[in-house]
């Protein structure tokens, strides 16, 4: 089942109608298409930015970031890697972990 459509008019400078004009001839669509296509990605990485300030805080999971923006776990934990946000560990799991490392020595 498809998602309903709406129309929305907004005012864009000439320069980025060329571009989106260019992009549909290349890959052989409309201009709706691509303007749908850069929006949802630019609505997605909006996500990512906010969801990884919010690990950063340590005020949201993993799972839970990884939810918001739609992506499996596995993919968060990319995104963690690719933009160095250092996995959100509890004081009491970091602890943990410390003694596990020293303890295997």
């Amino acid at each position: 089942m498809s998602e309903e459509m709406v129309t929305v008019s907004v005012r864009i400078p000439k320069s980025q109608v060329r571009e989106i004009e260019e992009l549909a001839a290349k890959r052989g669509v409309d201009k709706s298409s691509i303007i749908r296509e850069l929006l949802s990605s630019a609505i997605r990485e909006e996500k990512l930015k906010e969801v990884l300030e919010q690990l950063r805080m340590r005020k949201i999971t993993v799972w839970k970031a990884a939810k918001i923006v739609g992506v499996t776990y596995r993919e968060m934990l990319n995104f963690l890697k690719i933009y160095n946000v250092s996995f959100p560990l509890s004081g009491e799991e970091l602890r943990r972990e410390i003694e596990e490392i020293i303890g295997s020595k």
